[in-house]
């Protein structure tokens, strides 16, 4: 796939014209992507976590044993077929638990996953060093309620991270109102669960999965270079040959490194290029509402994801797509990664834009004033 063509010029603003070439202010390290929370350095491929629960409070609400056994084996479902962690319930004592879940009330967010530490093996009895969860059972949840919070929390006890892409690992999962948390009443839903997506298939499988790849893949980014006010970033993304590897790759992500209170994606880009059938999305990161939050995981970066509207347009072993885009802002390194429809993912450092320290106040201001919308997706045929 060595051919590319313009997606489409995505023209700055008008009203951002006095905005679009940026020195910004300071802006905090971005967390990982959807691949990697504070547990992705805590096990081992393939591992089995043995899942030690408190006693559940008489006042619980109805069918949260239930809850738990189901947000289970959503996770063991969705694993079991590349070899990735399975968590077990039956049998766990202090002495072989890995996960320690406990609950409670009114508590200042809907769940808490730690980093794996020795807090119970020092303090409580156990045997080794545990991942520590606590719940919310009161504060307005039902079972349900308690079931999507577990289902979360779970996905960061096994290594991953909040994910602007993923419907059940982003900040603002099972919210009505995007951006912010979710209420109890959100929770609570009587609609279908989330299940893990795919992206969050391609992480647990990166992790911890034991089944061979069917896809590699590299990203190679030269530094990216300036001219006519506008910053030039260029990736080439190559698709691996070697035996077993019949995937093609499908999507090619990019961190944004900054903390914005608005969606600057629109702005940030003067044109996007990419290979014939490839689409782009933008995601926001950080939660820009109130509420109580799911968690306190690092939020997730924003997003720029490159995707292949089919499988067959997908960039094939031995083939290469480029990519190229145009921008204001100045150059930083960043996380990239890709999928495939066999969940394989790679990852690398690349060049991206970064607003710099200088006026990123003046591009909120003037996207407050534009009435920038949260989220676009645009394809191409």
């Amino acid at each position: 796939m060595r051919d590319t063509r313009c997606f489409a010029s995505v023209r700055l603003l008008t009203a951002l014209a006095a905005f679009s070439l940026l020195s910004g202010l300071f802006i905090p390290d971005a967390a990982y992507a959807w691949e990697r929370g504070l547990n992705a350095g805590s096990w081992t491929k393939g591992m089995t976590l043995k899942v030690l629960v408190d006693e559940i409070p008489a006042d619980a609400p109805a069918g949260t044993s239930a809850a738990l056994d189901e947000a289970i084996k959503e996770w063991n479902d969705a694993q079991q077929p590349f070899g990735g962690l399975q968590l077990m319930r039956a049998d766990a004592t202090k002495e072989n638990a890995d996960i320690h879940i406990g609950w409670g009330k009114a508590l200042p967010a809907w769940g808490s996953t730690h980093e794996k530490d020795s807090t119970d093996k020092n303090d409580n009895g156990f045997g080794k060093d545990t991942v520590r969860m606590t719940i919310e059972i009161n504060d307005g949840l039902n079972a349900r309620g308690i079931t999507r919070v577990l289902k979360h929390e779970l996905g960061h006890a096994e290594g991953l991270g909040h994910s602007a892409k993923s419907e059940l690992m982003k900040e603002d999962a099972y919210s009505s109102t995007p951006g912010s948390a979710p209420s109890a009443n959100d929770l609570n839903d009587a609609g279908a669960f989330t299940e893990p997506t795919a992206d969050d298939k391609a992480g647990k499988k990166a992790l911890w999965g034991t089944a061979e790849k069917l896809s590699k893949s590299v990203a190679l980014s030269p530094a990216p270079t300036f001219a006519d006010g506008l910053w030039l970033y260029q990736y080439t993304l190559v698709a691996e040959e070697g035996t077993g590897l019949s995937d093609p790759v499908t999507e090619f992500t990019i961190d944004l490194p900054g903390s914005f209170t608005a969606d600057a994606f629109f702005d940030i880009f003067a044109e996007l290029q990419g290979p014939q059938g490839w689409g782009y999305d933008f995601y926001q990161g950080a939660l820009s509402g109130g509420g109580k939050e799911l968690d306190g995981e690092p939020p997730s970066p924003f997003l720029l994801s490159f995707t292949a509207q089919s499988v067959a347009d997908g960039i094939v072993p031995g083939q290469f797509g480029e990519f190229v885009l145009l921008s204001p802002l100045g150059p930083g390194m960043t996380r990239a990664f890709t999928n495939s429809p066999g969940f394989d993912s790679d990852e690398f450092m690349v060049h991206a834009p970064v607003p710099e320290p200088s006026a990123l106040l003046l591009l909120v201001a003037g996207l407050a004033f534009a009435g920038v919308v949260l989220r676009r997706r645009i394809h191409w045929d």
